[in-house]
């Protein structure tokens, strides 16, 4: 996962709105090595093959997801850019917007193979896979952990999918996070 901070260019910069250890949010003890704002671009040139119209269609609701979000601070956000999908986030200490690489399922958990990690209590080191489906679309699944997946209020049974709808409201552990989506098929430079 690549990240940056979202309103500093510089990556020694700490937000101020990082969560206190011991208050259920995220702890302190991740990596600190956070990237500047151009690791972000590069990601997403090389998830859009380096095409400047995807990209300029895809930075603004990456910006300003946490915008979307009415119950929770955290989300995950499934991106889908013509046959492409990844994932944007911002469970972090610093509330940097993470982005993950291309890809068709992504580990989310405690351990560093996740693709979104999630150092929070209760949480397995694979908790659950976030994966997409061409025809379907985004979809969970609980990966036999002792804490569980939920939905919306509803636990999901291990390895039982669950296609997932903007807005849903996800708990893994004692994490909570609203799944948003956004699908960036039409290009702004495209005439009318």
């Amino acid at each position: 996962m690549v990240s940056s901070p979202f309103f500093s260019a510089n990556p020694d910069q700490r937000s101020s709105t990082v969560p206190k250890a011991g208050s259920g949010a995220i702890r302190e003890a991740l990596p600190t090595g956070i990237a500047s704002p151009p690791w972000m671009l590069d990601t997403l040139f090389r998830n859009l093959s380096y095409d400047l119209e995807q990209v300029a269609d895809i930075i603004d609701p990456i910006l300003t997801a946490q915008n979307h979000c009415y119950r929770t601070d955290w989300y995950v956000q499934g991106i889908v850019a013509a046959d492409r999908a990844f994932l944007s986030t911002n469970i972090n200490a610093d509330r940097a917007i993470q982005v993950t690489l291309c890809g068709t399922r992504w580990l989310l958990g405690q351990g560093r193979g996740c693709a979104v990690t999630m150092p929070q209590p209760g949480i397995a080191d694979c908790h659950a896979a976030l994966n997409f489906d061409p025809l379907q679309g985004f979809f969970l699944t609980d990966l036999s952990s002792i804490g569980g997946t939920w939905v919306n209020g509803r636990r999901l049974s291990p390895a039982q999918r669950h296609y997932l709808q903007d807005g849903d409201l996800v708990k893994l552990g004692s994490l909570r996070f609203e799944f948003l989506q956004q699908r960036c098929d039409q290009s702004v430079w495209d005439d009318v």
